[in-house]
């Protein structure tokens, strides 16, 4: 499964080596987490870098690069990643390959270049369905937060990580990776989710609606609608207050809103906002789309509104800071032999036969052994 989507030659930091396959081992940086506490390690990392060239996946955004060149040490922030996988892997080598899209990029799985710096995934999902925006059908949402750019680039330059994302460039066809600021909760410190009528059960889990947001700068409404000039923005404003009780009266509420800083990567439109919002259950969000004060209010929608894509999802990650967590629960306890133990590699693992990290590369697994289904491990895996 897909990771994170990280492009590697922003700043040019591929150079032809890299797309040649081969590399010079000597990092500009060491890859630590106290990187973001000195800024003059971007000088140190700026006169590393090579000539080079762009994943095919999109073109880099060199204001947004400049900006972040000149706030190296700023942060949190978090890469909000869409993504589309080829349908069969293309490596700029030219390499012959039998390997799907999926499974190049799975060979990607930077899991310990983020350790190392102190990024985290935060948000992980396949996309069960694109219910609006159809020119691009995405197939996996992924947010990861970042200490500071000047980590990020300092990955982005390390040999070994240039190395790895040669995959991430075969099996990506399309991607739009977005710098985002977490804005704050929405919903009051203590928040409790509400039961609503129409709760989750195993046919129609809850899941997470993702709006992917760029708004007119003038809200654009049909000739004939008697409503004063206003921006983009505030029109959507209006259409989320008509709704908003509606909303809490079947159980839904904000997960989290990033406001976008800019677009890295993959796409020229000026994105504005991703808003994450828990639905109980499919039962639950049409009952929301049928409440007529919503509909009646769906003009400010269609007038605030540039672009828009809007994802039904069920993420196997949700980490967002002061984003509520409906229904959690503890994990499994582990075992006397280590069966359980949380990790992202197989190095994690206590070993004695406990030494394989089941996990999809996606998000952190659990230490397991070969056989482990055929009873051989304690309750209750």
């Amino acid at each position: 499964a897909a990771l994170l989507l990280i492009i590697c030659a922003v700043l040019a930091a591929c150079s032809e080596n890299e797309v040649n396959g081969t590399t010079d081992d000597t990092p500009p940086l060491e890859l630590t987490q106290d990187l973001c506490d000195d800024p003059s390690n971007m000088a140190v990392l700026m006169d590393s870098l090579g000539s080079g060239s762009l994943p095919s996946f999109g073109e880099t955004n060199e204001e947004l690069v400049q900006r972040m060149i000149d706030a190296p040490t700023e942060g949190p922030f978090y890469m909000f990643n869409l993504v589309r996988y080829r349908e069969q892997a293309e490596y700029p080598d030219g390499r012959d390959t039998d390997l799907t899209g999926r499974e190049a990029n799975a060979l990607y799985a930077p899991v310990e270049f983020l350790a190392a710096i102190g990024a985290r995934q935060v948000f992980y999902s396949e996309v069960d369905n694109q219910i609006d925006g159809d020119e691009i059908v995405w197939e996996t949402v992924a947010i990861v937060e970042y200490p500071c750019p000047l980590a990020l680039f300092a990955m982005f330059a390390h040999p070994e990580f240039q190395a790895r994302a040669i995959h991430k460039d075969a099996g990506v066809e399309k991607t739009i990776a977005m710098v985002t600021e977490l804005a704050p909760s929405q919903v009051p410190e203590g928040f409790v989710p509400p039961e609503g009528p129409y709760p989750a059960t195993e046919e129609d889990p809850a899941f997470e609606l993702i709006h992917v947001q760029d708004f007119h700068e003038i809200a654009q409404y049909e000739e004939g609608v008697d409503e004063p000039e206003r921006t983009g923005e505030e029109a959507w404003e209006m259409y989320v207050a008509n709704g908003s009780a509606a909303g809490g009266s079947i159980g839904s509420y904000p997960t989290a809103q990033f406001l976008v800083q800019g677009v890295l990567t993959g796409d020229d439109r000026p994105w504005d906002q991703v808003q994450i919002v828990h639905m109980p259950s499919l039962a639950g969000f049409q009952a929301l789309l049928d409440v007529e004060t919503r509909q009646a209010g769906r003009y400010h929608r269609y007038a605030a509104l540039a672009h828009n894509y809007s994802l039904i999802t069920y993420p196997t990650l949700v980490d967002i800071p002061g984003a509520p967590t409906p229904g959690e629960t503890e994990p499994p306890p582990v075992t006397d032999d280590g069966v359980g133990t949380l990790c992202t590699t197989d190095d994690d693992c206590p070993g004695t036969g406990v030494d394989t990290c089941l996990t999809d590369g996606a998000v952190a697994g659990f230490c397991t052994r070969e056989g482990c289904g055929s009873g051989e491990c304690e309750p209750p895996y």
